[in-house]
């Protein structure tokens, strides 16, 4: 009788502790360019000319759905990054698994953007997700939060990139890190209202580069000297660049 009741005891914490096991909450991703989902295969026309991706990667943070912490792996997304995209020649991700029970029609929120006390940490030790070299600039600066390369089909040895990341950041050298926020951290917050996680997170690229002529002397780097970069901190200050809209009216 006494190996009996173990086993029984046994068997219902198990049971206990499948019941507790949550199920992640695919948060998935997909980039699109006015209406249609594109790939590092397809080209989309801008100003007469058929451009594609040759990179496309963002490191999204601090993820709250009603003003609520959400969790990846066990870990407070408020401390935690993923990288979503990659470079064409490579896989590319565009998933996140949320642990949190997330229902229809809250509002979710997130920071395109490494937090302050992640971004400027050694990348030669870092772990995944911070430790891509093609998404660091310096100690000082600290990591690209968003790389987009595109390149032009129509004009050959064309090409346009938007690479962004805090700026006016001092410290000693480009070889140590700031104690304090960086003058310009060009950190943007998105919220999509009455979010639905049965449905997919668009990235609409046109309202990224909306009222910017794509030409090779017109790249963005990060600098408020820049024309173009005052063109994209608008775009992206006007909260559309994330939703579950396939196509957004003007």
């Amino acid at each position: 009788m006494h190996l009996r009741n173990i086993i029984l005891v046994i068997l219902a914490l198990i049971l206990i502790t499948a019941c507790n096991k949550k199920t992640p909450v695919p948060l998935q991703f997909q980039p699109m360019f006015k209406g249609k989902e594109i790939t590092c295969d397809d080209s989309f026309l801008v100003m007469e000319n058929q451009w594609q991706i040759n990179a496309l990667s963002f490191y999204v943070s601090k993820f709250k759905i009603d003003q609520q912490r959400l969790h990846v792996n066990g870990v407070d997304m408020n401390t935690h990054v993923s990288l979503l995209g990659g470079m064409c020649r490579q896989s590319m991700n565009w998933l996140i698994n949320i642990e949190n029970e997330i229902a229809a029609g809250r509002d979710l929120s997130f920071e395109l953007a490494v937090p302050f006390e992640l971004n400027h940490k050694n990348p030669l030790t870092a772990q995944f997700p911070l430790n891509q070299s093609d998404m660091f600039w310096t100690w000082q600066l600290g990591h690209k939060f968003l790389r987009l390369d595109i390149v032009n089909q129509t004009l050959k040895d064309e090409h346009w990139s938007f690479h962004l990341g805090s700026t006016g950041c001092d410290s000693a050298s480009v070889m140590r890190a700031p104690k304090e926020s960086c003058k310009q951290p060009n950190r943007f917050r998105f919220s999509i209202e009455n979010f639905n996680p049965n449905k997919v997170i668009y990235i609409h690229l046109d309202k990224l580069f909306s009222h910017l002529p794509l030409e090779k002397n017109n790249n963005c780097m990060g600098s408020l000297n820049s024309q173009a970069c005052q063109v994209i901190y608008s775009n992206l200050a006007n909260n559309d660049l994330f939703n579950q809209i396939k196509v957004i009216k003007k």
